[in-house]
């Protein structure tokens, strides 16, 4: 078979692990060698992994080895990027013969060269001993360096499909969940549903979800596949405790490919317990523990590595946030004097205090209609120069409104920091995410990034009340103006943004609409808002702080004629640069 044939059969697979052992099975033949192997390089810990090797008869060997940077062949052509041909690998001082010990398998000569794409190191490739007692010659090396190239290649195609593959198979799961986690009443069976579907995500055999006790001294199983049923309620795990004791003590995700090999790991739970290789993570939700995800043995039988861990820690932080949601709504749901507790979740959601930005004075007012509100506001440094600013409104008020405000808070904190730099793209983003998950709401917001360095303000709106600039120089409120609608209720929506330049003594005013509504009187609501801002123009012209701007402001309305306390959510805040 051809080269060129061989190089269109390889970019034909997109299956990492299919297409390794067809890389093997090639090198094998083309060069009439009794065995080949392959190494993969895991870039975040520098080392070389080998997870199947293909014998004299054609057999293959699954079996994980871990092989570090310079050790044995394999490890010096990856630490050096050269190719290496030997007449006889025992007489070389850097042949490692431990894996003939283990395998029984008599290396003789062998050539190894580097995998490349574009000067990135992927791994390595080898053939070891000529058919008929020959040896390998010029010609071979050069043949398995145009067979490496070519392998090289699928390989990054097939590593950035499974990439893509799985990050739309995430998307599409947590977006599952959102819909699950409203509709379920019971938090086992929500258990058992979510483990069932990363089991399927990650292509795995077993898992289990844990949930710290009462206590926070021990962790009990919600749910769990590949142990015993009767094992669900009897196993409690101390802190510091086997893998998942660890994780959750150290707060710490973990990744194992050979279990075997680490003393952390139990044996002796009173039950056979088939695990190889295994992928763990804390499940934390504002700084708080409340459990761990343990997955493990994949389904092909190969182990688990940095990219299935990362994808576990995707999923785990929305879990986290959606298993505190979950639990709190239930609770809410169940009693009203979790109105309290509610509150306190809820002012959690909100800055504990105003960030400090080199630049700007920042002062907020937050008073939430009956305890709690749908209003939220938050801040998102970016740098030492740079920092988001987020406000809402969620329509209505009260209990519904403040849950539906922390989905909305959770989805925003998930959101990558240089999305906080493009406010358009973040509330199109938002907006995505809450689409008919609103049951009948809609939210109003407004985002803007601030740059002190630049001294830029950039922007963008979701029908939400026009936030206001006042210019040093100026005696006027300027609106910035952008245009977008309200925020789940339609799909696909884009936002405009827009800038305009933030000195040095400018102030920028947002507020919500509550901060209007002190009246029930409608036909005076118009007549008063165009007093409140005649008063807010006077208030921003003398030289005073954003808390003395806002403390002015709730004065001058706490004295408006029929004031009767705020008919809404407030949330005031002023941003002066300085």
């Amino acid at each position: 078979m051809s080269l060129t044939h061989i190089s269109a059969i390889l970019n034909s697979h997109l299956d990492i692990y299919q297409l390794m052992s067809l890389i093997m099975l090639y090198s094998k033949d083309l060069l009439e060698a009794e065995a080949s192997s392959l190494f993969l390089l895991e870039k975040e810990d520098n080392f070389l992994y080998c997870e199947i090797a293909l014998g004299d008869k054609g057999e293959t060997f699954q079996q994980y080895a871990r092989l570090e940077m310079g050790r044995g062949i394999a490890g010096w052509v990856a630490q050096e990027k050269k190719s290496i041909i030997l007449e006889d690998a025992y007489q070389d001082d850097r042949f490692d013969k431990t894996w003939d010990e283990k395998t029984g398998f008599q290396t003789k000569s062998l050539i190894c060269v580097p995998l490349f794409v574009k000067d990135q190191l992927l791994g390595t490739l080898e053939v070891m001993n000529k058919s008929g007692d020959r040896i390998f010659d010029k010609f071979d090396l050069e043949l398995l360096q145009t067979l490496a190239e070519n392998a090289a290649v699928a390989i990054t195609n097939a590593q950035q499909q499974d990439s893509l593959s799985k990050r739309l198979l995430e998307l599409s799961l947590l977006y599952e969940f959102e819909k699950k986690i409203t509709s379920e009443k019971d938090h086992r069976g929500l258990g058992f549903w979510v483990l069932d579907k990363v089991l399927e995500y990650l292509e795995a055999k077993s898992g289990t979800i844990y949930l710290l006790d009462e206590k926070q001294e021990n962790l009990k199983i919600l749910a769990a596949r590949g142990i015993p049923e009767e094992a669900l309620d009897n196993l409690n795990i101390k802190l510091g405790e086997g893998i998942a004791g660890w994780v959750a003590q150290e707060r710490k995700k973990l990744l194992i490919q050979n279990l075997d090999y680490d003393p952390r790991y139990k044996k002796d739970l009173g039950f056979v317990f088939d695990s190889k290789s295994l992928i763990t993570v804390p499940l934390i939700s504002e700084n708080q523990l409340l459990g761990v995800i343990s997955i493990n043995n994949k389904s092909s039988g190969y182990a688990f590595n940095h990219n299935d861990l990362h994808m576990l820690e995707a999923i785990s932080y929305r879990l986290a946030i959606s298993f505190q949601n979950y639990f709190l709504f239930r609770k809410v749901a169940q009693s009203e004097k979790e109105k309290d507790r509610a509150f306190r979740v809820m002012k959690e959601v909100l800055p504990a205090q105003t960030p400090s930005i080199k630049g700007l004075t920042i002062a907020t007012e937050y008073i939430p209609y009956d305890q709690i509100g749908g209003d939220f506001y938050q801040f998102y440094p970016i740098g030492d120069n740079k920092i988001g600013i987020f406000i809402a409104d969620i329509s209505g008020h009260g209990l519904s409104a403040a849950l539906l405000a922390l989905m909305a808070h959770s989805m925003l904190s998930t959101f990558d920091s240089l999305v906080y730099t493009s406010p358009g793209v973040l509330l199109s983003g938002l907006n995505s995410f809450l689409y008919n998950r609103m049951a009948g709401n809609f939210l109003t917001a407004f985002f803007a990034c601030i740059d002190t360095e630049k001294n830029t303000i950039t922007y963008a709106n979701a029908g939400h009340p026009y936030p206001l600039i006042r210019k040093k120089d100026s005696d006027e409120l300027v609106n910035l103006q952008a245009k977008g609608k309200l925020i789940g209720v339609m799909p696909q929506l884009i936002y405009e943004e827009a800038w305009m330049p933030f000195e040095p003594g400018d102030k920028l005013i947002l507020y919500t609409d509550g901060l209007l509504e002190t009246s029930m009187n409608s036909n005076a609501i118009e007549r008063e808002e165009d007093q409140f801002f005649a008063n807010l123009i006077d208030i921003c012209k003398k030289p005073i702080t954003p808390q003395e701007i806002i403390n002015s402001t709730m004065k001058m309305i706490s004295k408006t004629p029929n004031f009767k306390g705020f008919q809404d959510d407030v949330t005031f805040l002023v941003i002066e640069r300085n």
